[in-house]
């Protein structure tokens, strides 16, 4: 028996006391479920995906079920026959299929176990189950990383399968990124709420329908003290009750505990943002504290850095280069420019070069200048006094060079400042002083510039889009950052990096990459560099069936321009295999005859079968053919379970 059957025949039988001989497994008596089936946004959202792999299934022989997180049956469909037989065992809307109502089965496992689960025959704890086969795979939300449902293919146990573990998990995947769009969507409009927001020295924080932050202004990064990236435990608490109680309106108040005590309390304003009459999430302007004791919280809570230099991996020589002259970097005040291909990690080396230098425990603040429209970026750089323009703060406001006094400004894609934005510039550069927007007076600061472009910065001085004078004012210090093609051999230790970071954030363990999807990683050209990489893995360890990821896991497409790399190794597993006709089974079998090798001869057969505990995908794959193949040669020689 597979451990992981094992496992669950243990939980049912000595914690769960569940019956083998059980019939049916219980119904929702009062028809809650059905009711909450209507507000449920994965139901709503995996409706399309299910009615169109329905109908395929039904032509297989199968039929495809949604469970929610708590493994109550949402849905069935497909083959009306298996779904009338189905229906009573009570695998039908309403009833509970999770481990302590149904014994040992796809779903219920699946949601015991947290990943993708295969129940086959009389691995079932029932015996009504007996004669199916079934498979069923999680749908994890994004965000909080909770089970939102299940998908479940369920067929009878010698019926040709439609690659069912595949084919599930696939679904799921479907599923998931209809959710991480909904949520991507949600997730922005709170941040444009924030960028809209205005505020009076106030720090201001954009956090999601959970409490997660989204996005924070320099105040808020100053001032606050976050718990890992998080609100205060009450605060949050406070406000994902209001925000699900359907309590909280827009510019409600809230009175929240912030780290300190007694004076430290502060009053919040709470600006709910909805998406189609649902909050999505809320906007929290956080007066500033006065008083000594918050001055003194005010200076420790600084924005500084998240990394240092040894964060930054690889091996290879150009990139050991590169962290060799950013070591140099760091140890003086220099201006530095950093160039590099987008995603290969020059805000990193930023980090790391404050980090690793006098300034470490100074502000260390980033400003994207491509990301500001080009009327603002003055503002944004050299701030501004009051009433200096319309839709100003009315006490007027600092700029970046003001908040990274005494610390580090990054100017990231400094190439897309407008010419007018690059004269002032070069006046605070040279002279140490700022003066605000509307204002007169200088103001000294003592800023260090780190720069970064992924254009060469000369060229934009040639072309007449970038001031010579300037130029060389930041380019007293020049790192070039690798792009990673040119550093092929850092990909497997970068992966494997990945690879530990994507268990620790999915509670999965002992992943690994195939050979086949080594050499496919390696072979790739990485247009996006190491944030693709990143991405790649992060995706394939999201929806990998088992521990193993294969090339067809990875989901890599040829780079534009770039050839598809041929990788001779087993083909890849397909994410579904569904079919909506299928050709006669005389014509099918004459075909297969006619493309495939001599098979193993019967006693190999069953061998393999009792080394896979006669699990028919598994010994497909350890022989090397399909399941349809295999099932084929068990009708020849007469071999049954």
């Amino acid at each position: 028996m597979r451990p992981e059957i094992a496992r669950s025949w243990t939980r049912v039988r000595d914690v769960y006391h569940v019956e083998p001989g059980l019939r049916r497994a219980p119904l929702d008596p009062r028809g809650e479920v059905l009711r909450r089936r209507g507000e449920d946004e994965t139901f709503e959202l995996a409706r399309p995906v299910l009615a169109q792999l329905s109908t395929r299934l039904r032509d297989a022989g199968h039929a495809l079920a949604l469970l929610d997180g708590e493994g109550l049956v949402l849905s069935v469909g497909g083959d009306p026959q298996l779904v009338a037989r189905l229906a009573e065992l009570n695998l039908c809307p309403g009833a509970s299929w999770r481990e302590e109502a149904a014994g040992t089965n796809a779903a219920g496992t699946a949601l015991a176990e947290r990943r993708a689960m295969e129940v086959f025959a009389s691995e079932h704890f029932l015996e009504v189950l007996h004669p199916f086969t079934s498979a069923a795979a999680p749908i994890v939300a994004p965000a909080s990383g909770e089970v939102a449902g299940l998908v479940q293919i369920t067929g009878p146990w010698d019926a040709s399968e439609p690659q069912g573990l595949v084919a599930a998990a696939a679904i799921a995947a479907a599923i998931e990124e209809r959710l991480r769009a909904r949520q991507e969507l949600r997730d922005e409009l709170v941040r444009h709420a924030l960028r809209a927001a205005r505020t009076s020295g106030e720090a201001v924080v954009a956090v999601d329908a959970r409490g997660r932050v989204l996005a924070t202004n320099d105040a808020a990064r100053r001032r606050l003290a976050f718990e890992d990236g998080e609100l205060p435990r009450a605060t949050r608490e406070r406000l994902v009750a209001a925000l699900a109680g359907g309590e909280a309106s827009r510019d409600e108040e809230l009175t929240v505990e912030w780290p300190g005590t007694g004076d430290e309390r502060r009053r919040v304003t709470c600006s709910v943002v909805a998406h189609e009459r649902r909050p999505v999430g809320a906007v929290l302007h956080v007066p500033a504290p006065s008083g000594p004791r918050a001055a003194r919280a005010a200076a420790r809570q600084r924005l500084t850095t998240r990394y240092g230099l040894e964060a930054i991996l690889g091996e290879s020589l150009r990139l050991r280069t590169a962290l060799d002259l950013a070591e140099v970097a760091a140890r003086n005040d220099l201006p530095v420019v950093l160039h590099g291909e987008s995603g290969t990690g020059k805000e990193l080396f930023a980090h790391g070069i404050h980090a690793g230098g006098d300034r470490a425990g100074a502000p260390f603040v980033v400003l994207n200048c491509g990301a500001i429209p080009a009327a603002l970026v003055e503002a944004e750089l050299f701030g501004y006094e009051p009433g200096t323009f319309t839709g100003a703060q009315r006490e007027g406001k600092a700029g970046k060079f003001e908040e990274a006094d005494g610390g580090t400004l990054f100017l990231d894609e400094v190439s897309e400042l407008p010419l007018q934005a690059q004269t002032a510039l070069l006046r605070v550069v040279q002279e140490a002083e700022v003066v605000r927007l509307g204002g007169s007076a200088p103001r000294h600061v003592d800023v260090r510039v780190v720069a970064a472009t992924n254009r060469r910065l000369y060229d934009q001085v040639e072309a007449g889009r970038f001031r010579q004078d300037l130029y060389f004012r930041l380019n007293v210090l020049h790192v070039d950052i690798p792009p990673l093609r040119d550093r092929s051999e850092d990909v497997p230790l970068l992966a494997r990096a990945f690879l530990r970071e994507a268990e620790e954030r999915m509670g999965r363990d002992a992943l690994e990459l195939s050979d086949a999807a080594k050499a496919l990683l390696l072979a790739h050209p990485w247009p996006g560099n190491v944030r693709e990489l990143k991405n790649v893995i992060m995706r394939a360890a999201a929806v990998v069936v088992g521990s193993r990821i294969e090339p067809a896991d990875l989901r890599l497409a040829p780079a534009r321009g770039v050839a598809p790399l041929r990788v001779d190794a087993a083909p890849p597993r397909p994410y579904v295999e569904v079919r909506s006709s299928e050709p006669p089974a005389d014509a099918a079998a004459v075909a297969d005859a006619a493309a495939e090798p001599e098979g193993p001869e019967r006693d190999e057969l069953v061998a393999a079968l009792d080394a896979c505990g006669w699990n028919i995908a598994r010994t497909a794959t350890s022989l090397g053919v399909s399941r349809m193949t295999l099932y084929r040669r068990l009708r020849k020689f007469g071999i049954t379970r």
